[in-house]
């Protein structure tokens, strides 16, 4: 697609895209107003049965930019798969699938999303009576092709969202597996971050002539990112200096980035154990408990979850206003991914490292491979974050006692007692630690909360630079 092609596209309706008045009307009342430029770009061609090979930064709006047109072209009468989606996680599956039952609103749509992790019972049920969709992960789509409940003889489009973490997440055999199976496909939708040379073979081998979208190739999306790196002491646990960015920085929710699943355990417990509302996310946790630990997070429920990459790509926070590496990924380009999770939509965002010395290598090759500006703090000393750990704490139960909570006279008579004892500071220690193991309702929803609190600004450890700690935006 070229430029101008583009700047046409971004110019136009929904309806003028083609996409049916029912679904329109169920767009708008999932409130998008006008398309987004991903969306402009992809509805026409799909309409019109073409391949479609996009690239488009994260959070662009891509779902309801296949989701849309192939709701527009779906035979109704058919009560047979027609649409087959495979996204690399449960969670983006999922998602997908709602995206599907809330365009579809008005149409006469039979979907059902299939993964593994959980029974076979409802899947089997929708496979049944006939679902037009069927949106999976490469794993359970397969078994259940192979165990002949789910027919794609006669699949029409293939859509395959995050192309690239299927691939990297070694389901490129499972795909092949697919394609092959699908015998009579017309249409093959192929949404990706980046193209690497996996992709490029499916494209050749399965896709003649496709559309190319390119939206991202001229830039990393991180503009509405702040980035942000905050140089942390490695002879102290890591999990200590978190709380003293935490406290500095005071987000109103996030997700907290690591490495391995025992990190996120033991970080989620750590957090816990200081009032923090904090639950974890990892590939070792019972898929209902994952649905309900992102349920709390969509609703603003719960303050912080800790998570391995599982949670990197397709989990959409709409109002996530920050993202936490609580270590450097491994691979830089899992800081784009992981970063993507907020500033979405045109909504600002707010990326925060925790950088040991050995570490500093990374950021400078990510500084220099994306051009960003990282800015770069000290982390405030442990004993200043528990000072205003401690303020925070002693301004909620204030709150509390200011919403008329009463209490009874003779605890105020231990009280007393307990700070004219010698041993006062050890036993309030240990209330305190009793508190803080069960922390308050946080109060109103979270996404409500006041992200503006006055605070004095994070110490610099020197200015953004070149290479170093910053780099070059264009």
């Amino acid at each position: 697609m070229t430029v101008d092609e583009r700047e046409k596209a971004a110019d136009t309706t929904f309806e003028e895209m083609g996409i049916d008045p029912q679904v329109v009307k169920a767009i708008q009342e999932a409130g998008y107003d006008k398309p987004l430029e991903v969306q402009a770009a992809c509805a026409p061609p799909a309409i019109d049965g073409r391949h479609l090979v996009v690239r488009s930064r994260t959070g662009s709006g891509k779902t309801a930019a296949f989701v849309a047109p192939l709701l527009t072209t779906l035979d109704y009468e058919r009560r047979e798969p027609q649409v087959l989606v495979l996204a690399p996680t449960r969670e983006l599956a999922l998602q997908v699938h709602d995206e599907w039952i809330k365009l579809g609103t008005y149409m006469d749509l039979h979907a059902t999303c299939i993964y593994g992790g959980t029974g076979y019972g409802l899947q089997l049920k929708h496979l049944e009576e006939g679902a037009q969709v069927v949106t999976g992960t490469p794993g359970r789509v397969l078994d259940h092709f192979g165990r002949r409940t789910l027919n794609l003889a006669n699949l029409d489009t293939l859509v395959l969202d995050e192309a690239d973490e299927m691939l990297s997440a070694g389901f490129f055999e499972d795909i092949q597996k697919v394609l092959s199976a699908c015998r009579n496909l017309k249409q093959v939708l192929l949404f990706s971050a980046t193209l690497p040379h996996n992709i490029a073979r499916l494209i050749s081998r399965f896709m003649a002539d496709p559309v190319q979208v390119d939206l991202s190739t001229d830039r990393v999306d991180v503009e509405r990112i702040d980035n942000v790196a905050y140089m942390i002491d490695t002879t102290v646990p890591r999990a200590r200096s978190l709380v003293s960015v935490l406290e500095a920085e005071d987000p109103a929710c996030a997700i907290i980035f690591c490495n391995t699943k025992v990190d996120t355990e033991m970080v989620t417990s750590y957090l816990r154990r200081r009032g923090y509302s904090a639950a974890h996310l990892n590939s070792d946790l019972p898929q209902h408990k994952r649905e309900e630990v992102m349920g709390r997070m969509k609703a603003g429920e719960q303050r912080f979850l800790v998570a391995t990459d599982i949670a990197a790509r397709g989990i959409d926070i709409s109002f996530l206003p920050c993202v936490i590496h609580y270590e450097f990924p491994h691979d830089v380009e899992l800081y784009i991914h992981r970063t993507g999770r907020t500033g979405r939509v045109d909504r600002k965002g707010r990326a925060v490292t925790l950088l040991g010395s050995s570490e500093l290598h990374g950021l400078q090759k990510l500084a220099y491979r994306y051009e960003l500006e990282i800015a770069r703090f000290e982390a405030p000393p442990y004993q200043e974050a528990m000072k205003m750990l401690s303020d925070r704490r002693i301004r909620q139960i204030k709150e509390l006692m200011e919403a008329g909570k009463v209490v009874p006279e003779e605890f105020k008579t231990i009280a007393r007692e307990i700070l004219s004892d010698a041993d006062a500071e050890s036993v309030v220690s240990f209330l305190v630690d009793e508190y803080m193991a069960k922390p308050p309702e946080e109060g109103s929803r979270i996404r409500d909360r006041d992200r503006d609190r006055d605070r004095p600004p994070p110490r610099r450890s020197g200015p953004p630079r070149r290479g170093g700690g910053g780099g070059r935006r264009r």
